[in-house]
């Protein structure tokens, strides 16, 4: 059975296009409380599922090319994040929580986004 592959990949944020070397995407994680007592033994740890379930995150790697996102511009905007690749695509809606860039002498530019994933809608 063949496996999904990256390749002819396409990104997008809020209609900003980037080269994309990388993309992972982290599920909603379980809010989980210490409940252990002070009177516990010390070697017991109570820990117990709230039933709340926290935002997941996406993480991207790109690579700048001229005329694409400038991520301080859109830093703390919420939008549509779609990720397509023959065979697979991811569309969430995030908010662009932190960016960052990558210069090397003799290599290209590189960046990195930080998305996490919301339900809210409005601007």
């Amino acid at each position: 059975m063949a496996g999904v592959t990256a390749q002819g990949a396409t990104f997008t944020f809020n209609g900003a296009v980037a080269v994309i070397t990388g993309l992972s995407i982290n599920a909603p994680k379980a809010e989980i409380v210490d409940m252990t007592g002070i009177n516990d033994a010390a070697n017991l740890t109570v820990m117990v599922p709230t039933g709340a379930v926290g935002p997941g995150n996406v993480t991207v790697d790109y690579v700048h090319i001229a005329g694409g996102i400038d991520p301080q511009a859109v830093i703390g905007v919420r939008g549509p994040l779609v990720f397509g690749s023959p065979g697979y695509s991811v569309t969430r809606n995030v908010i662009l929580e932190s960016a960052s860039t990558e210069v090397r002498s003799g290599d290209v530019v590189r960046g990195s986004l930080n998305f996490v994933m919301t339900d809210y809608y409005g601007s």
